[in-house]
């Protein structure tokens, strides 16, 4: 398992493990996740009429656990946050609360260079970086000048004492342009070798290549990202991260000019309303790395299996990303007969497409660990928690947010809550802490099942 710094995920409910920092070692862990998209389907399942806002949470919490047992935690948004009319495919643009909801889960880096970036022209390139910067998340691949990107690319990410150099590019936008001075980042030999050049007169000690590119619904690499990786490698890159082509494709440990890489040449989807096979789900991708004597080190690599499971919960239509494990051994009505048929193939495929193709990278399932497996008990049979009556906004704020999570019931009702126990005297703790912090007047202990919320009496 990768090692990485303990984490807080809704307050003293961490996986537990131990930060190699104590042992005087330099460390940072990645993840990275696919395409996160947004067509109609998606969209009008998310309105909530009772709020007249999206609701993103619920679907994102089975993933937001394993989010967040890494330092950098980076998405692909393959929309534009462009603002109404909000619409799917061909031309994207989805509700801001999506990008809150990313946020919230627990991605740091949000990746905006995809064939989607022009889909709304100059104000929707312009109108998603103001949404991001707003929600005070890092995020790369598009810019409002070049004096901008001079100044933000490569984006410099320094995490427990190592300077990580995130890039990001794609094959084109659908031959769809913006205006100068905006920028979109694009597959360019001459641009990427300039860029990591860049990086390293940065310092970095450590260059991520994220390439939207490659053949839709193809599960294996084609010579143009065999070409470009060779690009990136050569150039001095240490990772080629991959997305586009809405299906999962191979990862591959390897060994370029005695200098250890990783390059994963598609996630797959993250989220989406695609449902025809090897479309449903993609893979998370997890790599560690360690400095000591200024020589880094791959100390893991790794990746977990998702699949996009929608299901009608009362009001709102959930769009729920689900790493493999037994969901209706503890909610017999989670998944249909007919959808597990459909999530058990997607899971076969994926690993028969690994089992010939991965090279040097090791699957990780949630019932291998304990702490893992209990939180999913929770959100599948009830648990308690303390209700915080507050904005949403909170969800995001500094030193806040990652104490907080949301729900919505069947009538619609949306409800923000601190922590996950398994007793209401547990809980007392949380509700003296959110007392002391003044966030919520009264808060109150509450059971949150599946259909709704119970009031504890206390």
């Amino acid at each position: 398992m990768i090692r990485i710094r303990t984490s807080k995920v809704l307050l003293l409910s961490s996986l537990w493990l131990i930060s190699s920092d104590s042992f005087g070692q330099q460390n940072v862990s990645f993840i990275f996740v696919g395409d996160v998209m947004q067509h109609d389907g998606q969209i009008e399942a998310a309105y909530n009429k009772r709020t007249n806002s999206y609701e993103y949470e619920d679907g994102f919490k089975f993933i937001k656990p394993v989010i967040n047992m890494y330092d950098i935690r980076v998405a692909n948004l393959e929309v534009t946050l462009a603002g109404k009319p909000f619409k799917g495919y061909p031309q994207f643009s989805a509700p801001d609360d999506l990008a809150q909801t990313l946020v919230s889960t627990g991605f740091n880096v949000i990746l905006t260079a995809n064939n989607h970036s022009c889909d709304r022209g100059d104000a929707g390139v312009e109108r998603t970086l103001d949404k991001l910067d707003e929600l005070g998340v890092k995020h790369t691949g598009t810019f409002r000048s070049q004096e901008e990107r001079d100044s933000l690319y490569p984006l410099m990410i320094e995490q427990n004492g190592i300077k990580v150099a995130m890039l990001n590019y794609t094959y084109g936008t659908n031959g769809l342009y913006v205006k100068k001075p905006l920028i979109v980042n694009y597959i360019d030999s001459t641009m990427i070798k300039q860029d990591i050049a860049r990086a390293k007169e940065l310092n970095a000690d450590y260059i991520i290549c994220n390439m939207h590119w490659g053949t839709e619904y193809k599960l294996l690499p084609n010579s143009y990202q065999k070409t470009y990786e060779s690009v990136c490698y050569r150039a001095g890159a240490d990772m080629v991260i991959g997305g586009h082509p809405h299906v999962l494709q191979p990862i591959e440990k390897k060994v370029v000019g005695e200098e250890e890489k990783l390059t994963v040449w598609s996630l797959g989807n993250f989220v989406s309303n695609m449902s025809v096979r090897y479309t449903r789900g993609g893979v998370m991708v997890g790599a560690a790395i360690e400095k000591e004597s200024e020589k880094i080190t791959m100390t893991d690599s790794e990746y977990w299996l998702v699949y996009v499971h929608k299901k009608q919960e009362g009001a709102i239509k959930q769009y729920y990303i689900l790493p493999e494990f037994e969901y209706n051994t503890y909610r017999s009505d989670f998944i249909s007969a007919s959808e597990k048929d459909k999530m058990d193939q997607f899971f076969a495929d994926s690993r028969k497409l690994y089992e010939e193709h991965n090279v040097g990278t090791v699957e990780r399932k949630i019932s291998e660990n304990a702490e893992l497996t209990q939180r999913y008990q929770q959100y599948l049979k009830g648990y308690y928690s303390v209700l915080v009556k507050g904005s949403d906004s909170l969800l995001v704020k500094p030193g806040i947010g990652k104490y907080l999570h949301q729900t919505v019931d069947s009538k619609g009702e949306s409800f923000l809550l601190s922590g996950m126990w398994t007793s209401p005297e547990e809980a007392k703790g949380t509700q003296q802490f959110i007392m002391d912090c003044g966030l919520s007047e009264n808060p109150e202990i509450v059971f949150v099942k599946p259909e709704g919320i119970e009031k504890v009496s206390e």
